[in-house]
């Protein structure tokens, strides 16, 4: 078997996991605590809510004519996963419909639930993945009306939660922002938050000697980078490296050992790809 057939074999499972870990948190928690939803699913749930149509078919029903819609307006590896995705999602939603955990906490159950969510949807994200819904919407209008994504899919969010809120009462809306904001949270950290490094920039007279404790110590390579001082107008070295959130105490130390007058500035790096980091190489991902 090749590597491509096992990298497509890894997605897809990747986004059975997924599909399994939000189903499960539709059922136990936001089912059970009566808690609303975003999206194509904050639709189902207030069907659900009212007219007890089952969330799986439902789900999958709404998505049908996105599908269609969407068929040349996205990737064909983007809407097979999608497709995949929908279907996933809305066969576990059934089958885990039997899980239910109502709490005397509602709160509990939206920080759970959300969590849970946010872990399934990371993880389906990592790979590139969907389960359709406003996602396909919001790349309609952009393509369309050059509408952002990420507005789209907020205003439909919006819209969603203000018609749960109208039959279902505002506090069901609070928890819901809640959970809402801690599935963002866990998207963002699957994402990028576990591989986030620091970005660090170092002025100092013995910019030769903190480079080469910095190799020698952490094994992270450093940029010159030609400057000059805007008071003394004298030239300067400025280093500049890239390191791991474990790695920066060190360098941190050794700045302060060689040079206590030196300026030091720290920034948050999201990704890095290249030698030491993730792999620039498709098949190293």
């Amino acid at each position: 078997m090749n590597n491509k057939i096992l990298k497509y074999l890894k997605e897809y499972l990747i986004i059975t996991i997924g599909c399994l870990f939000y189903s499960v948190s539709i059922n136990y928690f936001f089912i059970s605590n009566h808690l609303a939803e975003g999206g194509v699913a904050g639709i189902c749930l207030i069907l659900y809510y009212l007219f007890k149509f089952p969330v799986g078919i439902t789900y999958f029903v709404i998505n049908i004519p996105l599908l269609v819609i969407g068929w040349k307006l996205v990737g064909k590896d983007f809407l097979f996963k999608t497709l995949y995705g929908t279907t996933c999602l809305s066969i576990m939603i059934d089958l885990t419909q039997n899980l239910k955990g109502p709490s005397n906490d509602t709160m509990l159950g939206a920080i759970y639930g959300g969590l849970l969510v946010g872990i399934g949807l990371g993880l389906i994200f990592v790979v590139n993945g969907s389960t359709g819904g406003t996602d396909v919407i919001a790349r309609i209008l952009n393509r369309f009306f050059d509408i952002p994504i990420g507005k789209t899919m907020f205003l439909m969010d919006v819209l969603i939660l203000g018609v749960a809120a109208i039959f279902f009462g505002k506090e069901v809306v609070m928890y819901t922002l809640i959970a809402m904001l801690i599935v963002s949270k866990a998207i963002d950290f699957f994402q990028d938050g576990h591989t986030k490094s620091k970005g660090v920039t170092i002025m100092s007279a013995k910019s030769e000697e903190i480079k080469n404790r910095i190799m020698e110590e952490t094994g992270r390579g450093t940029t010159i980078i030609k400057g000059e001082g805007g008071y003394t107008r004298k030239d300067m070295d400025l280093l500049y490296c890239v390191v791991s959130k474990f790695e920066l105490p060190k360098v941190k130390m050794i700045v302060k050992e060689v040079d206590t007058y030196a300026f030091l500035t720290v920034s948050d790096v999201s990704e890095v790809w290249g030698e030491g980091f993730k792999s620039l190489h498709s098949n190293k991902k």
